[in-house]
């Protein structure tokens, strides 16, 4: 699933587990298109106890297998088209932006 970072957050679990939470924002599938009338773009986010060390602005292929109850659950990551690193230092870091 073609995704565009929007957001990261790192945290830890109750047990001091280390986790990723990656907010995205991708296009409607072909099938919403033609059965409903979309606008602008979808939102979400998905959760990794892996630091795939993405960046706001990577451009990536969420790739997803079977999980707990067969629920799909995200395996891999693959940047198609890593952030300009000139751009990354005008995004403002929200623990800045919130003094």
């Amino acid at each position: 699933m073609k995704v565009f970072i929007i957001g990261i957050k790192k945290a830890k679990t109750k047990n001091g587990k280390d986790f990723c939470q990656y907010y995205f924002q991708k296009a409607f599938t072909d099938y919403e298109m033609q059965n409903s009338d979309c606008i602008g773009m979808v939102v979400g986010s998905e959760f990794s106890y892996k630091d795939y060390n993405l960046k706001p602005g990577d451009e990536c292929d969420f790739m997803y297998e079977p999980g707990f109850e067969g629920k799909a659950t995200l395996s891999d990551v693959v940047v198609l088209k890593p952030v300009d690193n000139a751009r990354v230092g005008t995004v403002k870091d929200t623990k800045d932006t919130a003094k």
